[in-house]
């Protein structure tokens, strides 16, 4: 009878079909991209590493409410700042970006360590995540000036 005590606790899991990507390195694609893609690519990243239905939902929601977020922040700062201040409407937005990938990451952090301990490879690149990144950085400024500017 094996003793439970010495019975390993990470266990080698199934093989992904696709690798997860490092959680630290998207961090640069929150806050220069904003809300939805790095709620996109955690979501997706969420998937490869095998968290749970309800952590990837909670993931979701901490985007739509980061979504929310940059866009009341956003319309708070349009009301008498002057043109030229971009970067004084940018900032506040770029931090709330980072906060929401700090708890999304946070989500994903023990399947992370699992994964790692098991020994397995993280992707490279993001692929198509830069792609995204690129869309949803035009379709978020567009929409947040938008809503917040009216």
């Amino acid at each position: 009878m094996p003793d439970e005590l010495l019975r390993p606790t990470i266990v080698p899991g199934p093989s992904p079909s696709a690798r997860p990507w490092r959680l630290l390195p998207m961090g640069y694609i929150a806050v220069f991209g904003g809300v939805l893609p790095i709620t996109w690519l955690s979501f997706v990243n969420s998937r490869r590493l095998g968290v749970s239905g309800g952590r990837r939902w909670l993931i979701v929601a901490v985007g739509v409410v980061g979504l929310g977020a940059e866009i009341a922040v956003a319309g708070w700062l349009q009301i008498g700042v002057g043109d030229g201040a971009l970067l004084a409407q940018l900032t506040p937005v770029r931090v709330i970006a980072a906060l929401c990938f700090l708890a999304q990451m946070r989500l994903q952090l023990p399947m992370e360590r699992a994964f790692q301990l098991r020994g397995g490879e993280h992707a490279k690149r993001f692929g198509a995540g830069t792609l995204v990144l690129v869309g949803f950085l035009v379709v978020t400024e567009i929409v947040v000036m938008l809503v917040a500017g009216s």
